[in-house]
């Protein structure tokens, strides 16, 4: 049986478990957020007629009714050769699950043409002209569709070559945008439906910069709030906004703590997959071209702590004495003893030689022995006294 002190030990050891356990507990995530779910449209008024792979195709655009929002968000196909789960529930996924390619590169093509990029920049990149009494948007909504197709399905626009395609001069824009985006494209990493940074803290001294700092999130700008010193970039200018996948570095000119607070205004952003809710394969997976949903935050901070002050050295590097002044030893033991009282210099051994061989040098061997035997009997009675506590503990 345990003895007193035994007991105690076990009753401590239960306690930190069972507190442990508690810890355990608390740190456990909260219950994710319930996953987000729309309905795609058919737009009214938005079909066309599109050479695609030497074929024509007749097709219209996608709007995608996101449940809790008030208006509808532009959609886009990532899957040519399914149809469409109109008027049915589709739930919001990763790019994984949906399992299409190349959807980095249609990032970067939702994120620089419509409806997010600068449309009349687009244009004069694209190098052409919308048509008088033309819809614009329509025309830049197809040639970002089209694009998309080419990364997600392989699917070529070709030229227009007959008057069944519709106005000549109207299909060139589309055409136009199709071939600026495909060209130019790279790739972007996928959104997501929360804002994260990371790392959460980081140390540095002032005059430096910590970090850096790397932003997850939603596409778009994320705006950066810093509280106490500065947001920068590598080359340290001033950082105040930011996108996913964006780093950032914070500095300060003082000993203390500096915060800073991410804000992204739409968390359910463009980028974002949505797939039929009766089984991704069944109906044509979608992509989200806009951004909408509620406004999500993080946040992190750094330590800075002040430089040390530099210590004046010597000029003149400290010199020994002893061996430089102190000429060998060349005389009989008794003399050498007598003429080199100085500590640094080792005593020269008084014991008697013969036949003019060296004298010996180095400390007494009898202080050395008998410290050895004190330790020797210290330590056998420290094995004693364990010996003797492990018995009382277990008997």
């Amino acid at each position: 049986m345990l003895g007193t002190r035994g007991r105690r030990w076990a009753h401590a050891t239960l306690a930190a478990v069972a507190g442990g356990a508690l810890l355990i507990g608390s740190a456990a995530p909260a219950a994710a957020d319930e996953a987000t779910t729309g309905v795609p449209r058919s737009v009214n008024n938005s079909s066309v007629s599109l050479l695609l792979d030497g074929k024509t195709v007749n097709t219209s655009g996608i709007a995608l009714e996101i449940k809790g929002e008030k208006e509808a968000v532009p959609a886009f196909c990532i899957d040519f050769h399914t149809p469409l789960g109109t008027d049915q529930s589709y739930t919001e996924g990763t790019w994984n699950e949906s399992e299409v390619k190349n959807l980095a590169k249609v990032q970067w093509v939702l994120a620089h043409s419509y409806p997010n990029g600068d449309s009349a920049a687009l244009l004069k990149a694209a190098g052409v002209t919308v048509p008088a009494g033309a819809d614009s948007k329509k025309l830049l909504y197809f040639g970002t569709q089209t694009a998309i197709w080419y990364f997600s399905d392989n699917v070529t626009l070709d030229a227009w070559n007959s008057e069944g395609l519709g106005d000549k001069d109207q299909y060139a824009v589309i055409k136009g945008v199709y071939d600026y985006l495909t060209t130019h494209a790279t790739d972007q990493p996928e959104p997501a439906a929360q804002l994260t940074v990371s790392p959460a803290g980081a140390a540095a001294k002032v005059g430096e910069k910590a970090g850096p700092f790397t932003v997850a999130g939603p596409a778009g700008d994320v705006k950066v709030a810093v509280t106490g010193g500065s947001a920068v970039d590598a080359a340290g200018k001033p950082v105040t906004t930011t996108t996913n996948g964006g780093q950032f570095w914070l500095t300060a000119t003082e000993a203390g703590k500096v915060a800073v607070k991410l804000t992204a205004e739409e968390s359910v952003s463009f980028g974002r997959v949505f797939l039929f809710s009766g089984g991704k394969d069944q109906h044509q997976k979608l992509i989200l071209g806009s951004s909408t949903g509620k406004t999500v935050t993080a946040g992190a901070e750094a330590t800075f702590t002040s430089t040390p002050a530099t210590t004046a050295s010597s000029s003149a590097p400290a010199t020994s004495t002893s061996s430089a002044s102190t000429p060998p030893a060349t005389g009989s033991p008794s003399e050498s003893a007598s003429e080199s009282p100085s500590a640094a210099v080792p005593a020269t051994s008084t014991s008697p030689t013969s036949g003019g061989a060296l004298a010996l040098t180095g400390s007494a061997t009898g202080p050395v022995i008998g410290g050895g035997a004190l330790l020797l009997i210290v330590g056998a009675g420290l094995m004693l006294m364990v010996r003797r506590r492990r018995t009382r503990f277990t008997s």
